[in-house]
Parts: C-alpha cells; sequence; structure tokens
C-alpha cells in the first residue's frame, strides 16, 4: 500500500491559519488548494489603517464647513465637497487592488467616517514580520508603538458590543507569542515582554485592548497541535460548535452535507 499523500510540511505555520484552524480545521483542510484572494473589506480597512494619524474630525470637510453657496435662483442644497481622504486612499486601493468593484467605495467612505473620532497614536514601526522558532508560528504585526500595549493587529470586522472577537483573542495570543523573538521588543527599551495587544476594528473606528487568558492560550495550542497534525497527513475532524451553517465548504463536508457521503464524495467529485 501505497503512503499517505501528506501536505507539504511549512517552516512556520501562519497565525491566521492558526486562528481558521480554532474555528474548524476540516475547512482548512478542504480549502488547502484554494487560492488564496485576500477580500476587499480588508484591503480598504488596511489601507486605511495607514491613513489613522490623519483623519482628524477637523479634516472632513462637512466638519471644516462648506464654502458651496446655493444660488439664488435655485431651490437645491449646496453640494457637498467631495473628501479629500476618501480620493486618496481610494487611489491607493485601486493601484493595490486594480480589480476591486466601484461599489466597495461606500465601504471606504463607511470606514473613514467611523475612524475620524479615533484617538490614533503614531506608531514607531508597521507591518514587520514576526516568529517564534520554538513553536513554528508566523504572522506580520500591522503596528508597533512604544509604549503599552506595544503591539497592535488591525481588523476588517466591525467590533462587537463589548471586549473583542473570540477569535481575535486566539490571534492576540499567537501574536504575541510570536513576537516573542522579535528584535524590536528584545532592545531593552520594553521593561517586560508584552502581554496586552491593542485591536483596531477599522469599520468601528474602536480601539479595544485585550490580555489573553490561560483558556486563550490553551485554544492557541489545541489549534496549533490540530494544524501540525494535518501537515503530517492526518485527516482533521470538525469540533462540536462548528459554523457548518455558513460554511461554503459544507457540501464537501460529511458534517454540513444535506445527505452522507462518502469519502470518494467528499475528495474527488467536484461541486
Amino acid at each position: 500500500m501505497s503512503a499517505p499523500i501528506r501536505l507539504p510540511e511549512p517552516q512556520f505555520i501562519p497565525v491566521s491559519t492558526l486562528v481558521r484552524t480554532s474555528v474548524c480545521p476540516v475547512r482548512v483542510y478542504l480549502e488547502r488548494h484554494d487560492s488564496i484572494i485576500e477580500p476587499a473589506e480588508y484591503t480598504i480597512a488596511k489601507q486605511v489603517g495607514y491613513h489613522l494619524g490623519s483623519l482628524a474630525i477637523s479634516d472632513s470637510p462637512v466638519a471644516a464647513g462648506n464654502e458651496t453657496v446655493p444660488s439664488v435662483t435655485s431651490p437645491k442644497a449646496p453640494e457637498t465637497l467631495p473628501d479629500p481622504h476618501v480620493e486618496r486612499i481610494w487611489d491607493e486601493i485601486r493601484l493595490v487592488r486594480p480589480d476591486i468593484d466601484d461599489s466597495m467605495k461606500e465601504y471606504l467612505e463607511g470606514c473613514i467616517a467611523a475612524c475620524r473620532t479615533i484617538s490614533w497614536e503614531e506608531p514607531m514601526a508597521a507591518d514587520l514580520a514576526c516568529a517564534n522558532r520554538k513553536y513554528g508560528i508566523s504572522g506580520r504585526v500591522d503596528w508597533i508603538f512604544n509604549k503599552n500595549p506595544v503591539i497592535g493587529i488591525l481588523r476588517a470586522s466591525r467590533a462587537p458590543t463589548y471586549g473583542v472577537w473570540k477569535q481575535d483573542r486566539i490571534r492576540a495570543a499567537a501574536y504575541l507569542l510570536a513576537a516573542e523573538e522579535m528584535d524590536v521588543l528584545n532592545t531593552g527599551w520594553t521593561s517586560s515582554p508584552p502581554s496586552e495587544v491593542r485591536i483596531v476594528y477599522i469599520p468601528s473606528g474602536i480601539i479595544r485592548t485585550v490580555a489573553p487568558t490561560a483558556s486563550d492560550r490553551r485554544s492557541l495550542l489545541a489549534a496549533l497541535r490540530k494544524a501540525e497534525a494535518m501537515y503530517r497527513g492526518e485527516t482533521p475532524l470538525a469540533p462540536p460548535d462548528a459554523p457548518c451553517d455558513r460554511c461554503p465548504k459544507s457540501e464537501s463536508c460529511t458534517r454540513g452535507a444535506s445527505e452522507p457521503q462518502t469519502l470518494f464524495d467528499r475528495f474527488f467529485r467536484k461541486n
């Protein structure tokens, strides 16, 4: 009997893969050959993140006052001046993602409006790669600040009413672990290893601070073990609370399918 086909074992497992594995390792397994396409919402939120320091509310054309004077003979209301931030950032987004749909400009406008009142501290560095060789995980930190919490993570989702989302707690724990070996955090300017993370929810214009708990770190280690098992060639099992009702791979998974499927159906028959 021939040996089972194994996924190529990576030197490091990305933080994003660990977070997805914590939700459902089966979906990660089924999507292993799919091309990775960055969501348009993330592209927009990421670009807005580079401009948070300049998105002061006083810069808004609405806040600064509209200079347009209505015609005496026209009953129409004055036209709103175009927001220079929207136009500038949209040009950058079109450069990064030439295929982005024009309808997403409205999403950009919403993100900018939400971030106008954000209290922003300029970071000392941005977009830094990090990796923990002991645990074999890697990622890219969005911001490094010169005071606690020193690590900042950008999210393209809306903030929950309170705190942060469960997956963001695991994400924060993963980045804290991956950042332990970052040179920028080991130069003496930090008094102790970071234990908190700033999470910036761009669509809500909200910054939340999270300190991962022991439970969060256990969830991270469990996801790491499952991801490592997949790369060893083991077939994962879906957790009891997997979100099968909204999974795009539900028809390829025996648990999410409307009818029981054979192994042939699951792995060889195309939808």
